[in-house]
């Protein structure tokens, strides 16, 4: 089974997506902040990241970007309710799959 990890300090957004990707078939993880989702990436074998890009301890493109360099196999896709262009080309730049806006349409995600 797939294992995705959602990153957001939003905890009703990150339960929804929970249920959401959780029915696909997928085994989901929640992280708060950038510093306990490190942590869950040292001890779980990550596939999939979904990533805010505004996070209370850091920025989520540069941590897509460090988890991107220590895990080159996990897919890394940022969220966003704020999108601008600079943010989602240095997203891509740095190895995210896509750069998604909050909001748009759950079945993108």
């Amino acid at each position: 089974m797939k294992k995705v990890l959602i990153i957001d300090d939003e905890e009703k957004l990150r339960n929804l997506l929970t249920k959401i990707i959780s029915y696909e078939g997928f085994e989901v993880f929640q992280a708060g902040d950038c510093k306990s989702a490190i942590a869950k990436m040292e001890k779980l074998d990550i596939d999939v990241v979904l990533c805010d890009v505004k996070l209370p301890d850091g920025n989520g493109v540069e941590l897509s970007a460090q988890l991107k360099t220590k895990y080159p196999l996990t897919e890394i896709i940022l969220l966003t309710a704020y999108g601008n262009i600079p943010d989602s080309v240095k997203a891509i730049k740095n190895g995210a799959f896509d750069y998604i806006t909050k909001g748009d349409d759950n079945n993108k995600i």
